[in-house]
């Protein structure tokens, strides 16, 4: 047996039968229906319509009143994101340092040279500043739309292409009779 919900002034849900929904066909032990079990029944499946209609606008406005919380609550949280974003390059750089830092005291503790030390902690440096600017590089590249300007490139091309050669689908024009003069 199937049940749906409807909402009490509350706003808890109750269960309703859906058996007091389906209409019933009068059987060869029930006899036919009557003009008032009819409109009865109309006047029922009206205001079940009518309650499900007001609960679907209840559902609408509780979704409404939820998205507008939750948007204000968004905005008001921009603010502490962007503050973290801010912290996080620093903490970020600070940990780069420390963990060069780290490997050019264990450069030093092996080799016991102070110069292999900076070494290492020149080496990882570099290697950064390498690795950005090569991500630079392409990231630049990106934003000239090199796909895009390519593909805008050919179909000029192609256009001009078109215009420039001779249509060879088009049928020849009949010239008109001469007549021959003798």
């Amino acid at each position: 047996m199937a049940s749906k919900s409807v909402n009490s002034e509350s706003g808890a849900s109750r269960p309703r039968s859906v058996d007091s929904e389906l209409p019933t066909e009068p059987g060869p032990e029930q006899p036919e229906a009557s003009g008032d079990d009819l409109v009865g029944r109309i006047t029922q499946e009206f205001h079940q319509a009518v309650a499900i209609g007001d609960e679907l606008i209840g559902s609408l406005k509780n979704y409404s009143e939820l998205l507008g919380l939750e948007l204000a609550l968004a905005v008001k949280s921009l603010p502490a994101l962007l503050g973290s974003w801010l912290l996080l390059l620093p903490a970020v750089l600070l940990s780069w340092v420390s963990f060069s830092l780290l490997l050019a005291w264990v450069g030093y503790s092996v080799s016991g040279v102070p110069l292999v030390g900076f070494l290492v902690l020149f080496a990882m440096q570099i290697t950064l500043l390498l690795l950005l600017w090569f991500s630079v590089k392409r990231y630049r590249r990106r934003l000239t739309l090199p796909e895009s300007r390519q593909q805008l490139k050919t179909f000029v091309e192609d256009i001009r292409d078109e215009f420039s050669k001779p249509n060879t689908t088009k049928k020849p024009r009949a010239e008109p009779a001469q007549e021959k003069a003798e």
